[in-house]
């Protein structure tokens, strides 16, 4: 007996039979095959073979199809007429290729119901057997509607398509009670056509107990939860891996239904063809071959990138090309050099290379990378082996934006149906199986957070390995049942695959149509997605290109745009090498946004270091990894000279030099096998790929093989063996020189365009953390420290990028996109762009006038208005009233009175501005669009720090004006570091430091003691120090977001986190500065030259707010006595606004007219 209908976990949401699993249980079962029907796609066809293969299981290539006739076909009452499933399996390579083309039709179906026609089932049946299905077949189906007629139509349309010696009546069975009066009645139909009836019990999960998984994971698919998913699951039945004896018991009443089996299992012989390699053609004049073609090209272009080439050149360029053309990849290079020159007469931005391909000259003569291997010293071995055939890898790397222009091209060029994308898929990855448990078992996240925080979001990460690692974890969850079953359910779908997905850089590319090699699925453009995965693809012999988008060079195109539109330059990013002003930024480690620079340690290695040449960056980006990190002192101090370098051996003194005798570069083990034991560089590069294994056999192997060869060529005999013994120590943590070449290229472009355009390349650097406000907050401050402005958004001069500007004074600054401001997303951006052509907006009545509200909301005009974007149209507060009135008329319910009077309200609250100010508007609108005219009400004025929360959690930082000046005063005068410093000194020893209190979060540890976890910044960095409770409970005030406080703090050796050592709102002692001083009564000022104040406070209550006369009155009095102190009104609603327009000064006379209005407790004077 052999099962016939197994459904794998690539049945996705539907089996949780591990592919993994199948085979172990059906070779303990004795079963020599296993039918695996997985539904309408092929996914996890050569996975699950691979898997069946390993236990020495046949694999029987299937899948099942959903038949569903079109509108013609059931015009012409074709046989089956209904939707309807059946089950197909490959006889042979044949067959195995109507599969892929049945899959690819399913995959493709426009609604994305995985059917095909009855037509389209019906051209592909050569070398197929076809079972006629479950439930779902449509003899069942009709059998079950009383339709013998029907039922009897059906099988003979399969027999005429597939032939008589292929329709297998299938007989499937899973534990149902009708199951016995429906076999008799498919055993009379059987008779009666004269077909063999074939048993089967569709496998969905491997133990009885395991059927709940296919609840959960239903609940997941269809959003209903574990009881709603049970009630749906066929009452009595149970899909798991069944054993003989349970199959014999099941069909006792028809035992000649499982001798078929057998039957069917023999016929089936159908294999996943083995590699071979499959090379498209590429298009070549006539009498020319692909050799001759390329090698014309690289000698033509070799001039071209160097100027005077030498023996060594021409040589290294023939030696490659006859390798390659040995190898039959001439073709290979002739594809990528035509849309590499595609992207670049596109003005596309590439990569310099990537990978083991920067070492082939070929490769740089033809502008595929940029690093010339001869200068560096990079291998053609260490890229294309003439030793070990395999494909050649070139990686190429486009702008993120256009990387499917290139993509398009390449299909266009060798035809849809012989492009495709690499399709993957998305599994239940730990913390996603946690939530979707819960969701299905109606569990709420927030009693799960515990286990959520306790899982790291490493990739690869498991439940399991959590629980076993964290033994506090798993006695909480053993203690918690809520949480035990969550974990449970969990555990068994956690790796299962969730989802389809594409690849983010693979693409296939064939001599033939795709759907005679590999199975397709729709994608998001025309270019079709394989539904086989990378590996499996790769097995097939296809050739696969990865086109890489990367967001550093769209960073690049974007910062060389801006220089074009503000300096009116043409740079090229070709051209970019390193100056001095390029040198000086990497000494100081200043390399925020530059690529594979920007770590902490690597600017304290680039500090160290000083690097003058690329080659120094090429040490740098191949040392600072684990293992080779190690090294780093000792590199720098042979470096600098300090100490000698130190080599293991005197013969690797040659090799070793450029490194100080280090060994950092894969290459430097091929050079080391070659010049010592004579080994051919592609012997070289076997050794070292067969050292990094660490198998004891190989390297036992090569161990020989080395001494020999070092013997022969008169190395001592010992000096042979510390050398082998330092390869192997090293195979694992050696870089590819050729990839760190490329990429320290890339690095030096980044770092040129920062040294000598600042402004430009950190516009484009933000625009690439417009979603990460901590990154913003971070970029805008290191622009502050440049002494680069940083302008707010604004309503009428910003847009969809953040985008550097000249000033007035004609410097450049960079004004903020509209898009980084929280809630306002793309669309509304884009409409009131399209509004701001018919002219700039005059008011924020003008704006509310003009603008879709469906576009932009209320949440949309309100962040607009807290951010400042509207700065220059009015004050905030009183326009945040007036969207509030706009908008709460608008939502009335609808009537004839209510509308007039909703007109009338908003007219009333969009008047909040002066006469003179909207006469302003009307008469100088240009004026007032770039904020000259600013329409401030006396009596709704914010305060700067009610600005500065608004701007903080809405664009992640403060922007209107400077929040760190009084910090940055504080730290000079204490002579304290600023934070990013600080924790770089916390690592080694207690450190003190002045920030602001960003966030304050206060917890309880489980003895119930007090806690808190504190967000700090200052304008270089931000950072989480922890108050433990024993710090804590001594705290005279608790901390408060929005406060400065001093701070001692270390990084704890367990966690690596920052530890609060001290807390106060007041210095460390023998600094003479503090945070804030107390207000004094205006009453106590004698003379304002005689006084610190700086603000003058105005407390007014709802009396005074309702009276016009009365403020008027006011306004009058503080405008009689002008002077420089600003006056803050603060209202018992706690509003607070600041008269930005009314300055006064501090005197007794103002005192005493004060005092005719308000009471002495209601006038206040505090120090800035």
């Amino acid at each position: 007996m052999i099962h016939l209908r197994t459904y794998s976990e690539y049945s996705l949401l539907y089996s949780a039979a591990r592919a993994s699993e199948l085979g172990s249980f059906a070779f303990r079962q004795g079963m020599e095959a296993l039918g695996v029907v997985d539904r309408f796609q092929l996914f996890g066809l050569p996975a699950v073979a691979r898997a069946l293969e390993d236990q020495q299981v046949r694999p029987l290539l299937g899948m099942t199809v959903r038949i569903a006739p079109t509108l013609e076909e059931r015009d012409r009452r074709r046989a089956l007429l209904q939707i309807s499933e059946v089950s197909v399996l490959a006889q042979s390579d044949e067959g195995y290729r109507q599969l892929m083309r049945l899959a690819s039709s399913a995959s493709l179906d426009p609604l994305d119901l995985k059917r095909i026609s009855e037509q389209t089932l019906f051209e592909n049946t050569r070398g197929l057997l076809c079972l006629t299905g479950d439930r779902e077949g449509p003899v069942e189906v009709a059998l079950s509607q009383n339709e013998e007629q029907r039922a009897l139509r059906s099988l003979s349309a399969l027999i005429e398509a597939f032939g008589r010696d292929a329709v297998y009546i299938e007989m499937a069975r899973s534990g149902q009670v009708d199951e016995r009066e429906r076999g008799e009645r498919l055993q009379a139909l059987a008779r009666k056509i004269g077909l063999p009836i074939v048993g089967t019990s569709p496998v969905r999960h491997m133990t009885p107990p395991d059927i709940r998984l296919l609840d959960v994971l239903a609940g997941v698919e269809q959003g209903i939860t574990l009881t709603e998913a049970a009630a749906l699951r066929p009452r009595g039945a149970s899909f798991h891996f069944r054993s003989r004896e349970e199959m014999e018991t099941l069909f006792a009443d028809c035992p000649a239904a499982l001798a078929t089996t057998v039957e069917v299992a023999d016929r089936c012989r159908a294999m996943i063809p083995s590699q071979s390699f499959a090379m498209p053609r590429y298009a070549l004049p006539e009498r020319m071959t692909e050799a001759q073609a390329l090698e014309k090209l690289a000698y033509d272009r070799l001039t071209r990138r160097v100027t005077q080439p030498t023996d060594v050149y021409t040589e290294r360029l023939r030696y490659e090309l006859a390798v390659i053309e040995r190898m039959g990849f001439s073709g290979y290079f002739l594809i990528v050099w035509d849309f590499m020159r595609f992207a670049r007469r596109q003005g596309i931005t590439t990569g310099p290379g990537r990978g083991s391909a920067a070492g082939s000259l070929v490769s740089y003569v033809l502008s595929i990378t940029d690093v010339d291997p001869i200068v560096h010293d990079l291998l053609f071995e260490r890229f294309l082996n003439p030793e070990r055939v395999s494909w050649p890898d070139i990686d190429i790397d486009f702008e993120t934006e256009r990387r499917h222009e290139v993509v398009s091209y390449v299909a266009m060029t060798y035809g849809l149906d012989h492009v495709a994308h690499i399709g993957t898929l998305g599994t239940f990855a730990s913390r996603a199986a946690v939530r979707d448990v819960a969701r299905v078992l109606g569990v709420a996240a927030g009693s799960l957070q515990p286990l959520l925080d306790a899982l790291p979001s490493i990739p690869g990460t498991t439940l399991a390995g959590a629980l076993r690692e964290d033994a506090a974890l798993a006695q909480r969850v053993a203690r918690d049942p809520t949480m035990q079953r969550v974990v449970q359910f969990a555990l068994g779908i956690e790796g299962l695959p969730r989802h389809t997905s594409i690849h983010a850089a693979g693409v296939v590319i064939s001599p033939r149509p795709l759907t005679d090699l590999v199975p397709l699925m729709a994608g998001a453009d025309e270019v079709r997605v394989t539904q086989y995965a990378m590996e499996d693809v790769e097995a097939l012999g296809l050739l696969k290109m990865d086109f890489l988008g990367l967001k550093t060079l769209t960073l690049c195109d974007r910062t060389i745009r801006y220089i074009r539109d503000v300096r009116g330059e043409s740079v090229h990013v070709e051209a970019l090498t390193l100056n001095e002003a390029t040198i000086e930024l990497l000494s100081q480690g200043d390399t925020d946004g530059c690529f594979q620079l920007e770590s902490p340690g690597v600017k304290h290695v680039l500090r160290e270091m000083k690097p003058r040449n690329l080659e120094d960056l090429i040490a740098v980006i191949s040392l600072y990894r684990p293992g080779p990190m190690e090294q780093i002192p000792a590199f720098l101090r042979a470096r600098s000279g300090t100490v000698a370098p130190r080599y293991e051996v005197p013969e690797l003194e040659p090799i070793l030099r450029s490194t100080f005798g280090i060994l950092v570069y894969q290459e430097q083990i091929m050079q080391i096998a070659s010049r010592l034991a004579g080994f051919s560089l592609g012997e070289a590069d076997v050794l070292r790929r067969a050292v990094s294994k660490k198998k004891r056999d190989v390297l036992d192997e090569w161990r020989g093989r080395f001494l020999e060869g070092c013997a022969s060529r008169g190395v001592i005999a010992l000096h042979a063996e510390r050398v082998y013994d330092l390869i192997v120590r090293f195979a694992d943590y050696g870089f590819n020189r050729s990839h760190a070449a490329a990429y320290a290229l890339l690095a030096v472009r980044t770092a040129a365009l920062k040294a000598n355009y600042r402004p430009e390349f950190m516009s484009a650097l933000m625009n690439e953390q417009m979603a990460r406000p901590d990154k913003l907050a971070h970029y805008a401050s290191a622009c502050r420290r440049a002494g680069i402005a940083v302008l707010p958004p604004d309503i009428n001069l910003s847009g969809e990028e953040c985008r550097p500007e000249r000033t007035l004074s004609g410097a450049v600054a960079i004004r903020l996109s509209l898009e980084a401001i929280k809630y306002v997303g793309n669309a509304a951006v884009r409409h009131l762009l399209e509004l701001r052509e018919a002219g700039a907006f005059l008011s924020v009545r003008d704006l509310l006038l003009r603008s879709d509200s469906r576009v932009l909301t209320r949440r949309v005009t309100e962040s607009l208005v807290q951010a400042g974007a509207l700065d220059s149209l009015g004050g905030r507060n009183a326009m945040l009233y007036a969207v509030k009135q706009w908008f709460d008329e608008r939502e009335l319910p609808s009537s004839r009175g209510k509308t007039r009077l909703t007109k009338n309200a908003s007219e009333s609250a969009l008047s909040l501005f002066d006469d003179d100010v909207r006469e302003a508007l009307r008469d100088n609108p240009a004026e007032a669009a770039v904020g000259k005219v600013v329409a401030n009400d006396p009596v709704t004025l914010e305060l700067p720090e009610q600005c500065d929360a608004w701007e903080r959690e809405l664009i992640g930082f403060v922007v209107s004006r400077d929040p760190f000046s009084e910090l940055i005063m504080l730290r000079e005068t204490a002579r304290l570091p600023d934070l990013a410093r600080a924790k770089e000194r916390a690592k080694k020893e207690p450190t003190d430091v002045v920030a602001r209190l960003l966030h304050v979060r206060q917890t309880k540890t489980r003895r119930g003691e007090p806690m808190a976890f504190l967000q700090v910044e200052d304008e270089s960095d931000r950072a989480e120090v922890v108050l433990f409770p024993s710090l804590f409970r001594t705290l005279r005030e608790e901390p408060t977001s929005g406060r400065l406080c001093f701070l001692q703090m270390r990084t704890d050796a367990r966690s690596s986190g920052l530890v609060a050592m001290r807390f106060s709102y007041t210095p460390p002692e023998g600094v003479g500065v503090s945070v804030s001083s107390p207000p004094v009564a205006l009453t106590q000022v004698v003379d304002a030259r005689a006084t610190s104040a700086k603000r003058l406070w105005l407390r007014i209550d709802q009396e005074l707010d309702h009276s016009v006369e009365s403020l008027r009155a006011l306004r009058e009095i503080l405008v009689r006595y002008p002077g420089d102190v600003p006056v803050i009104l603060s209202y018992s609603s706690g509003q607070n606004r600041l008269l930005e327009s009314v300055r006064v000064d501090l005197s007794k006379a103002l005192a005493r007219e004060l005092l005719t209005l308000l009471s002495k407790n209601a006038i206040r004077v505090t120090d800035e």
